[in-house]
């Protein structure tokens, strides 16, 4: 019996990620980096990229308390931002 709840808990804990975002936020952030872009293969691969990095990390309650945080300033500016953005430049070229 022991060992079937342990069967469970790892079948449940590993099937939902804890950092993940919801695809309504990842599209979300995906549309606000791609429509402010050229919109060119490349920005489709650097959106999705720079998507994933948050996705990686951050679940919703996480990138809602984020954006809080940092309301009223230039993301851009931002070390996780220009952190995210260098890492996806790098991957790209």
């Amino acid at each position: 019996m022991k060992k079937i709840f342990l069967i469970l808990f790892f079948t449940l804990f590993f099937s939902n990620p804890l950092f993940a975002i919801s695809k309504a936020f990842w599209n979300a952030i995906y549309d606000g980096c791609y429509n402010e872009s050229e919109r060119t293969k490349f920005w489709r691969s650097y959106c999705t990229c720079y998507v994933n990095k948050f996705d990686e990390i951050y679940n919703d309650e996480q990138i809602i308390i984020f954006l809080n945080q940092n309301e009223g300033t230039d993301l851009a500016k931002h070390p996780l931002v220009k952190r995210f953005a260098r890492e996806c430049i790098d991957e790209l070229t």
